[in-house]
């Protein structure tokens, strides 16, 4: 995470000269550092056998192979896969043996600094040993076969904002327009900030404001909730940090701490709205830096079937 770190600020440094605090009188040529994208972890079926036999004389293993299409690092604690669609009991397993978390972590995807992709290896989860014992009723019988994987996963997301002199009558030819939509990027990731919004608000305040949007084909939880679908209260949760490394700022719903401000907010129908006030001291013009987290948990499938044929009279 440490030479992650150093590569993110090194593209930072080079987009937007790294330097905190207010910054008088430029205009930042904001460029992504991120790949892109709304996809996070991606899980299939390898090397399955769609055809095995009862009778318990034919086991066979399920394969799940996991690829990070995203660029977030996903701890091996934090990625659990999970076979349903079938009876565990009825394949020789317990229920919790048809339950595995990742071997090792599972790196992400990075945009090095001169603007290639490097893509994340794969990661391989295995369920060995299945068996289907008892005999069927007829020929065959045909079950669905599910691999469900719930991960924490992180969403960063750059932006900025124009501060003037005069915030409620700039005068024209400015380095930067205050009311304006501004362009956000993002990294690759299911979850995206968007729609990011620039006004003035007094001769001493601007604000801004923000949609997180769900834009993965999962489901959204409360970080580290495991995916419980039990408790109501952890689905479509998303922890959000906003931070404009200018002291003061607020953000609905969000607990504010220094330049920052940060806590849990609920989509609703995939979407939070989320608006900031930051107060400005500076008489100068400039554009400052806005940077977002978003951590949540995700949860996704690949789903296929499976035929258990009769071995014929036991």
């Amino acid at each position: 995470m440490r030479v992650r770190t150093i590569v993110v600020c090194l593209v930072l440094f080079l987009v937007v000269a790294c330097t905190p605090g207010e910054q008088d009188g430029q205009a930042l040529d904001l460029k992504s550092p991120f790949i892109g994208g709304t996809t996070g972890l991606q899980v299939n079926f390898q090397s399955l056998r769609k055809d095995v036999f009862d009778g318990g004389r034919d086991p066979f293993d399920v394969v799940i192979r996991v690829d990070n299409k995203g660029e977030a690092a996903v701890k091996k604690e934090d990625v659990r896969v999970r076979l349903t669609g079938i009876n565990p009991a009825e394949f020789s397993k317990l229920e919790e043996q048809v339950v595995k978390t990742a071997d090792d972590d599972i790196l992400e995807s990075r945009l090095d600094p001169a603007g290639t992709v490097l893509p994340a290896p794969p990661a391989v989860v295995e369920f060995s040993g299945l068996n289907h014992f008892a005999p069927i009723q007829g020929a065959s019988a045909t079950f669905p076969l599910r691999a469900e994987v719930c991960y924490t996963y992180q969403t960063k997301a750059v932006s900025k904002v124009c501060v003037r002199g005069n915030i409620l009558n700039p005068p024209e030819g400015g380095i930067c327009n205050i009311n304006e939509n501004k362009q956000v990027f993002n990294s690759g990731a299911p979850v995206q900030i968007e729609n990011f919004q620039e006004s003035a608000r007094a001769k001493d305040k601007i604000g801004f404001s923000f949609d997180v949007k769900q834009r993965g084909t999962g489901e959204v939880f409360e970080k580290r909730s495991r995916c419980d679908r039990t408790q109501r209260k952890n689905e479509d949760r998303v922890y959000v940090i906003v931070d404009s490394r200018i002291a003061g700022l607020t953000c609905t719903g969000l607990q504010s701490s220094g330049t920052k401000a940060e806590g849990f907010v609920t989509l609703f129908d995939d979407t939070k709205l989320i608006t900031c006030t930051q107060p400005i001291t500076s008489k100068s013009d400039f554009e400052q830096v806005v940077s977002i987290e978003a951590t949540y948990d995700y949860e996704e499938f690949a789903q296929t079937e499976i035929t258990v044929k009769s071995s014929g009279p036991q």
